[in-house]
């Protein structure tokens, strides 16, 4: 599991310590799963998604990468969606849609025999 600290200032050198506690009551593998089906359902059935990963600040989420795959071809990193580690709910899937979109016209599309 890889953990990242969204907002948190730390110094270029010197002593780091961090003192944090948080619940999760979603694992990885649920969050993706939620991730997976509404990719498909509202992104393409092409989309998929990735690890997630665990972020931490003021609120707890699991950030799930999406990447889009045809037979020969695969783009990753195409969006993310944040899904919240307690109540499982995926967050601001508004911006997450348009943000993706907006990737694979510009990106993805032109590269499409």
């Amino acid at each position: 599991m890889v953990i990242m600290l969204d907002n948190y200032k730390i110094p270029d050198r010197g002593h780091v310590e961090f003192n944090v506690s948080f619940d999760i009551a979603v694992t990885a593998e649920e969050a993706q799963k939620k991730v997976r089906w509404w990719l498909r359902d509202n992104v393409s059935m092409f989309a998929d998604a990735d690890t997630p990963t665990l972020v931490v600040g003021q609120q707890t989420v699991w950030r799930v990468p999406a990447y889009f795959a045809l037979s020969r071809a695969r783009f990753n990193n195409i969006g993310a969606v944040n899904v919240d580690a307690i109540t499982g709910e995926l967050l601001d899937l508004d911006n997450a849609k348009t943000s993706i979109l907006e990737y694979l016209e510009k990106e993805v599309k032109p590269r499409m025999p």
